[in-house]
């Protein structure tokens, strides 16, 4: 083999140190260069040669030199525009990335911990005086009324003439319940059906009105108040002490709907409770902070329900100071008071549930009774009846 010439073993070695030099750019090829342009310069420096020859040579080195600096800093110019160009590819998938995720975490509820979840899940629902929680169920509600110059004068008649005018099926209505809800007038209750619907004008030809059945703004009970405190005191310090962290809606429903009514259960001591009437927004909001804070006490909060029994007749709805029926028993349903019952031994029999017609082990508890099916109904009405926002 033909040994390699000079010139190509040079423009190997050259392009050889090109490649390493357009990888690499170490700084010490430029600190190479320079060492041998100094000494190139000693060398011209040296040489017996005219001045002007001398200097011309000395200028054609110096721009060499001022040549391969300008190409050494575009060559690193343009590796660190590779580089940057590099990272920005980089940021632009991660970016990508990113936006991705938010979409996917906007689409979708966000994650509650153990303890929102069970925050969430009581406020959701109402606690009876039974300790249980149970989930409101929405239902429409409407109450049928005879017009003023109506002949009919009971809920019966009331009634009877809806029943002979309004046909259900025609108007694809699920009727849950009818009740009496006055002297003369009836209530339709439905989970499934919207009772606002049903034609005024069919009504009218019958002498009779439809009226929504508005509901009531729910209820919490407040423990261990200060009992130096008076309602408007209460309500100061339970708008100012509570809410920090509330929304501005929250805040103003407070001071516009929270209303401290009466005081109830231990009358001796230095704390007492209170119930309040509250928006169902303060309601949520209350509940799902488990305590409220009044002057020095942190109070315990629950919602309050209470079903209306009068301990003369039994019945629900009205107290025994407004009661016009006969008197009957709370635990054999007999006709006398509960306190002086002559048959403690005996099995209870419950009021409320021999007047519904039950019969049987149905009925075989006192009116007292928190598992009385009559009871449960009128709690059910109540919570229906009653706005939780849910």
């Amino acid at each position: 083999m033909e040994a390699e010439s000079a010139s190509s073993k040079r423009r190997r070695e050259d392009d050889d140190a090109d490649v390493v030099f357009s990888e690499t750019l170490p700084d010490s090829i430029e600190y190479s260069f320079d060492a041998d342009i100094n000494r190139l310069t000693k060398v011209i420096s040296a040489c017996k040669i005219t001045m002007s020859r001398q200097s011309e040579m000395i200028d054609i080195v110096s721009r060499l030199q001022a040549t391969f600096r300008k190409s050494l800093i575009q060559r690193r110019v343009s590796q660190q525009t590779a580089d940057i160009a590099s990272t920005l590819a980089d940021v632009q998938t991660a970016l990508q990335s990113v936006t991705a995720k938010l979409s996917a975490t906007e689409a979708a509820p966000p994650a509650l911990s153990y303890a929102q979840a069970a925050r969430s899940k009581i406020v959701e629902k109402v606690k009876v005086p039974s300790g249980k929680s149970v989930a409101p169920v929405p239902r429409s509600t409407v109450v049928i009324i005879p017009k003023p110059d109506s002949p009919l004068k009971t809920a019966d008649e009331t009634k009877t003439t809806l029943m002979k005018v309004l046909d259900p099926q025609k108007y694809g209505l699920r009727l849950d319940r009818v009740t009496k809800t006055g002297k003369s007038s009836i209530r339709l209750e439905s989970e499934k059906s919207d009772l606002t619907k049903i034609p005024a004008a069919i009504l009218e030809e019958a002498g009779l009105a439809i009226k929504l059945q508005g509901k009531s703004f729910p209820r919490l009970s407040i423990l261990d108040v200060p009992r130096n405190l008076s309602p408007e005191q209460v309500k100061e310090a339970l708008v100012s002490q509570n809410f920090h962290d509330a929304s501005d809606q929250v805040l103003h429903l407070a001071n516009e709907h929270l209303k401290v009514l009466f005081r109830f259960g231990n009358r001796e001591g230095a704390n007492c409770n209170w119930i309040l009437e509250v928006h169902p927004e303060v309601r949520r909001y209350l509940l799902a902070s488990r305590r409220v804070y009044v002057a020095w006490n942190a109070c315990r909060v629950n919602d309050h329900i209470r079903v209306t029994r009068c301990f003369n007749c039994q019945k629900y709805g009205h107290h025994s100071t407004n009661c016009k029926s006969d008197i009957q028993c709370g635990h054999c349903a007999e006709k006398h008071e509960t306190k002086t019952c002559p048959n403690p031994d005996r099995d209870p029999t419950c009021a409320n549930c021999v007047r519904f017609g039950h019969k049987g082990d149905v009925v075989k508890h006192k009116a007292t009774s928190n598992t009385c099916p009559a009871y449960l109904k009128r709690l059910d009405a109540k919570i229906s009846n009653t706005d939780y926002g849910l």
